[in-house]
């Protein structure tokens, strides 16, 4: 994975895959080019059609606001010299920044002190790390800050399929620092493998003042001749520690594993106008004493993208989570069970650099929303809504990237 963001509102593609064909094309100039400026500035108005004041714990609180909001949800700046990736030692670094409501909790995962909601002025640093290019073996090696190299969606929310973000990923890692190899022995196969911190904790000590002992990241793509499909498991491993992943649904596990795979098809017959994948993750925990019961999660997420004309695409996701245990922080449920989502999302490109987006988000499942956080005293519980088994949510989007 290497340059920015997917240019096709048809492509369903993690961040990191869509970056090659771009890296490529920036290289062409890499040489003239000193510095290269990418980002996008995104603006989202959500409506939650939720009980009262109830929020839900399996989502952002950015997309489960109660009723109605105006969100400036990211400007994404990234600095990147690139690499020419030639027969020649080169280095080059890359430092993303977000500001806006979408940094608040990317800026405070795996941190004891949550912002109490989302911050237009908040700002997170999402990646700053320097890349090398060793030509004899084929190799990229990142040292620094990079987000998590498994799991589909990312952290930039235009170059996701939908609006909202999916549950199905809810607990895979976020950010880590560290050391990452990408091996390119040939161009139908990469390999991936890294040494970080647990946590991605920008205190660096967890929210229990130990440190973050380490991870091991590993991950394969496989791709096809024709360039139609690909297929790429990965693995992120706490063989040690106190803590788990830093993800939206973060676990506070001793010895934590999260595995995903991800597959993409699109069939020649369609002409690049249909796009499907299926994105698969588990993961489990051994607990931690007096604070946690074991847990395990299994999910599965399926995508389809249709392009009905050439500016417009119609996207659908299905979303499905079972947990083991209680993983969810801030929810009424104390048990595993079930969880469901169906989004529908309609994408208009006005010009090759705005889109606008219009979504609507059906979730389900006993504990989708919660009325209280458990932490709170009973008068301040009593200021809450009942919680739901369920809830409707209408997003609309507009974002500029430059």
């Amino acid at each position: 994975g290497l340059g920015q963001i997917p240019q096709r509102e048809e492509d369903v593609a993690p961040e990191r895959e869509m970056r090659e064909e771009q890296a490529a094309e920036a290289a062409q100039g890499a040489k003239d080019k000193a510095l290269v400026l990418t980002g996008y500035v995104d603006a989202t108005y959500m409506y939650n059609f939720g009980p009262g004041t109830a929020t839900s714990p399996i989502d952002f609180a950015n997309d489960t606001i109660p009723k109605g909001d105006f969100n400036l949800s990211a400007l994404w700046l990234r600095l990147d010299k690139p690499l020419s990736r030639e027969n020649a030692l080169e280095a080059g670094f890359q430092a993303g920044f977000m500001l806006g409501e979408d940094a608040t909790l990317y800026a405070a995962a795996g941190n004891a002190n949550v912002p109490a909601g989302p911050d237009s002025n908040a700002l997170y640093v999402g990646e700053a790390f320097a890349k090398f290019w060793v030509p004899e073996a084929k190799m990229e090696m990142w040292v620094g800050k990079f987000q998590g190299v498994i799991g589909y969606e990312t952290i930039w929310r235009p170059d996701n399929p939908c609006i909202t973000f999916g549950i199905a990923d809810a607990f895979m890692p976020q950010d880590n620092i560290g050391v990452l190899s990408i091996f390119s022995p040939i161009d139908l196969f990469d390999f991936g493998l890294g040494i970080a911190n647990s946590t991605g904790a920008s205190n660096d000590l967890a929210s229990l003042g130990r440190g973050d002992e380490a991870v091991l990241i590993s991950y394969l793509k496989f791709r096809n001749p024709t360039g139609n499909a690909l297929l790429e498991p990965g693995i992120f491993v706490n063989p040690w520690g106190e803590h788990g992943a830093n993800a939206r649904v973060s676990l506070e596990q001793d010895s934590y594993y999260a595995w995903n795979i991800i597959g993409q098809w699109a069939p020649l017959f369609a002409e690049d106008r249909w796009n499907l994948t299926f994105d698969v993750t588990g993961g489990s925990g051994t607990g931690s004493a007096g604070v946690q019961a074991p847990t395990s999660y299994n999910t599965l997420a399926l995508y389809s993208v249709w392009t009905l004309s050439e500016p417009i695409t119609l996207t659908g996701r299905a979303e499905y989570v079972h947990t083991s245990n209680y993983v969810l922080p801030f929810s009424t449920r104390r048990s595993g069970g079930d969880f469901y989502d169906y989004t529908l999302t309609l994408a208009v490109k006005i010009t090759e650099e705005l889109v606008w987006r219009g979504e609507g988000r059906f979730a389900w499942g006993a504990g989708t929303t919660t009325s209280a956080n458990p932490t709170e005293t009973s008068l301040q519980q009593d200021l809450y809504a009942p919680a739901s088994n369920a809830l409707w949510t209408l997003a609309t989007e507009l974002y500029y990237r430059f």
